[in-house]
């Protein structure tokens, strides 16, 4: 009997406990000319009430608003990672958005879309592009 992948218990944990607010992993691309990653944001984290003034988070952020999970996969081309010393959201083209509420949906989320949940690391351990 095969057991279900889960995400790490330390990269969870460090998840919920809000040592970092999104766990991704990078994933292969058919292009050459992109790069492409996955991530769950912990929506629940962020303080969209009470930002200093002019504070923005990214547009998917911002529509998750409500929800205690947000999973982003998009692909990025490697000439901006190569030229720019910055990288927002919108050099990002998104392939994938899902709001999410539970662990449970989460992994199913990732079940259906054949990503191995137990490659997901802290984002700087996978050249996580957006900060």
């Amino acid at each position: 009997m095969n057991s279900i992948k889960k995400i790490p218990r330390k990269v969870w944990w460090g998840l919920e406990a809000k040592s970092y607010t999104e766990i991704a992993q990078e994933l292969p691309t058919a292009d050459e000319k992109l790069r492409r990653w996955v991530a769950i944001y912990a929506v629940y984290h962020l303080d969209f009430d009470n930002r200093f003034p002019g504070e923005r988070y990214y547009n998917f952020l911002e529509s998750a608003k409500g929800s205690k999970y947000v999973i982003v996969d998009f692909t990025l081309p490697i000439h901006i990672l190569e030229k720019r010393d910055s990288i927002g959201a919108s050099d990002t083209t998104i392939t994938n958005c899902k709001k999410l509420d539970t662990e449970e949906e989460i992994d199913l989320f990732l079940q259906n879309n054949n990503i191995d949940p137990e490659l997901f690391t802290p984002p700087w351990t996978c050249e996580y592009p957006l900060d």
